[in-house]
């Protein structure tokens, strides 16, 4: 049995269908045993459909086409789990290093997440990322960076041109600078105005929690659609529920790649982007209890309808 289920959403035309191959194969040569399930609105992607094998590593939900955000399709995959631990993911992120996961389930105890680890974004492809996708070609440097290139061989270097601010944020009752980069002309997104261009070194939504706190919080709250701040919300009700541990401050080294690609919201954040902002702003301000009560409460609402 796997030790780590590491779920994964995929619809529309993200871009991520690109990327999954690589990332599948980069999760599966983790040296922790873990199985990757992908929830898709759509159609089985040929990537996973090519990689399943007789152990089931691989396996694909097929959810309805209602299911139109990343959330709610990661809720459907952890329904497929055959693990205590999930890592909730993208298809256009790889982890870096075959120890990734050994290393993140160490400040995953007692009940905690882990959460945001440190990201590396690649503009592009990889040369050639071979049969474990880009797990071996974790990037070397002293000081903190984002935003990486591929060299022929595939090994990743740090881009020139970047730029690093500091901000204060506040998350629940703490407070603490955050970095965010300004990329640099390798990674900008033609077209889109300066203020849109900023980015988060680290993986904003992804999560590493015992399957028992995921149920237990009511999973991603099902009234977010499209893109954002269902991550946002998963990680206020997984604190309340024993802390997380964010990756980027706790170890930099513990890393991941991202296989950038433009902004889905373009210019400007789109009118789900807005509502859902909106709903975050309302269940933050009731609190993380008050929020997981009303998952439970909908959670229960949905069995009954189903039966």
């Amino acid at each position: 049995m796997p030790d780590v289920t590491v779920v994964i959403p995929l619809y529309g035309t993200h871009e991520g269908r690109s990327s999954l191959r690589a990332v599948t194969a980069a999760w599966l040569a983790q040296d922790v045993p873990c199985e990757v399930v992908v929830a898709t609105a759509g159609e089985i992607p040929v990537a996973v459909a090519e990689d399943r094998d007789a152990h089931r590593r691989v396996r694909v939900v097929r959810a309805g086409a209602a299911l139109r955000a990343p959330g709610l399709l990661r809720n459907a995959g952890a329904t497929q789990a055959r693990s205590p631990m999930l890592y909730l993911s993208d298809a256009d992120i790889a982890p870096l290093g075959r120890d990734y996961l050994r290393r993140a389930l160490r400040p995953a105890a007692a009940g905690r997440a882990f959460a945001q680890p440190w990201m590396h974004r690649l503009p592009g492809d990889l040369p050639e990322p071979g049969p474990h996708g880009p797990v071996d070609q974790r990037p070397d440097g002293n000081d903190p960076f984002c935003f990486v290139t591929a060299a022929s061989d595939g090994s990743l270097r740090a881009c020139d041109g970047e730029r690093f601010v500091w901000e204060e944020r506040s998350y629940g009752a703490q407070r603490y600078p955050t970095p965010m980069v300004f990329p640099p002309a390798a990674g900008l997104d033609p077209g889109m105005h300066d203020d849109y261009q900023w980015r988060a070194p680290y993986h904003w939504g992804g999560l590493l929690l015992a399957r028992r706190t995921f149920l237990e919080v009511g999973g991603y709250c099902p009234r977010y659609f499209g893109w954002g701040r269902e991550d946002d919300d998963l990680l206020m009700k997984a604190g309340a529920r024993g802390g997380v541990v964010r990756g980027w401050r706790a170890d930099p080294s513990l890393a991941c790649l991202h296989f950038e690609h433009r902004l889905s919201y373009g210019e400007a954040p789109s009118p789900e982007w807005r509502a859902n902002d909106a709903l975050y702003a309302r269940r933050a301000a009731a609190g993380a209890d008050a929020a997981i009560e009303e998952d439970l409460a909908a959670r229960r609402d949905h069995g009954r309808k189903v039966v």
